[in-house]
């Protein structure tokens, strides 16, 4: 490989863009709010509740709502404090863990849904 074909390939390279694990969860719940925005609601006591995956569970909906705020808040701080000190890092792993916690939740919910 000459030296122009190694500076054109490191060039394309460059323009890719790299996303971190934090930005796309802050995209995943962008997407999730936009989405549960978009279904159709029954009102439990008062409670606005999906009706494709979460009828007739507010419980479960509410529980996977403030998984899915937590994991915005925590990504949110861990980005704003972009200089990878120890605050950084926990809000990294509090988000990811309220990710993880929202899509153990959501899965439960299909499958509680699917069985009925």
């Amino acid at each position: 490989m000459t030296f122009e074909e190694k500076t054109i390939y490191q060039t394309t390279l460059a323009s890719i863009p790299h996303y971190t694990l934090l930005e796309c969860v802050l995209g995943i719940c962008f997407t999730v709010i936009t989405i549960l925005l978009q279904l159709p609601y029954e009102y439990i006591d008062n409670n606005p509740v999906p009706t494709i995956v979460f009828k007739g569970r507010p419980r479960t909906f509410h529980a996977f709502i403030i998984c899915i705020i937590f994991a915005f808040s925590g990504a949110t701080n861990a980005l704003v404090a972009f200089n990878k000190s120890r605050f950084s890092r926990l809000c990294g792993y509090y988000a990811m863990a309220s990710m993880a916690s929202a899509l153990a939740i959501l899965l439960w919910a299909l499958c509680c849904t699917c069985i009925n």
